[in-house]
């Protein structure tokens, strides 16, 4: 159970578990398992992969003759006969004849909010030059900053987001309102954001959802972040 627990990286997620919802993409199915295929050496196998569980949240891929269940922690009594094989948070996933090394879970992209629920008008006046006085911090990035803001507005509707590198992977940045030059601070992502000019909402780490087929990696040493930026700060949806 410690090796577990040692391995495991969080990816944020709050839906109550249930193995019973049936989620209808049977080509996203055939597609993950043909990835998850060829990106694992140790698929090759004479015993056939298929969708072991296929819900609202979650999509497993493994051997096709085990039977493998997503629990509550509070309900792992009822299931003494078998083994936790992965979890997060208060989640168990258990399973019977399974085949670790040819077993995947995925959690699905199923955002509530869309850039479209945060829509805001686009100012078209005269744009401010950063104020470094409203946020000392920001004097250790003057140039960056400076330069950054040439290219104008680019995030909810009256601020420049300048974002650089601070490590591998790391970014961080700071928001300047180009109404009256206030710089705020609180960006910070691992693989990057994905926001626009005409909406408060960001989200954090997109790439690590599958373009294809919406899904993640149940661990990760980063989670996808939906938030909205409310005019000093951005606030976790």
């Amino acid at each position: 159970m410690n090796i577990i627990i040692f391995l495991i990286l969080l990816v944020a997620c709050e839906n109550k578990a249930s193995d019973k919802e049936e989620y209808n993409v049977e080509n996203i199915e055939k597609t993950q398992i043909k990835k998850h295929i060829e990106n694992n050496e140790l698929t090759k196998s004479t015993e056939p992969l298929d969708t072991l569980i296929n819900t609202h949240r979650f999509l497993a891929i493994g051997n096709v003759n085990a039977e493998i269940k997503i629990i509550n922690q509070s309900d792992s009594l009822k299931y003494k006969d078998f083994k936790v094989v992965d979890f997060k948070d208060q989640i168990l996933v258990v399973a019977k004849n399974l085949d670790e090394n040819r077993f995947e879970i995925y959690e699905r992209y199923n955002p509530n909010f869309t850039f479209e629920d945060f829509k805001v008008p686009v100012y078209n006046g005269t744009l401010v030059e950063p104020d470094f006085e409203s946020y000392p911090w920001a004097k250790r990035f003057i140039t960056r900053i400076t330069d950054g803001c040439k290219n104008g507005i680019n995030f909810a509707g009256k601020y420049t987001l300048i974002i650089w590198g601070c490590g591998s992977p790391c970014q961080g940045g700071a928001i300047v309102d180009r109404t009256n030059g206030k710089i705020y601070n609180g960006y910070f992502s691992t693989y990057g954001s994905e926001f626009r000019i005409d909406s408060k909402l960001i989200i954090f780490n997109p790439t690590l959802i599958d373009e294809e087929t919406k899904l993640m990696s149940l661990h990760h040493i980063a989670k996808v972040r939906t938030e909205i930026w409310n005019g000093s700060e951005f606030i976790a949806l």
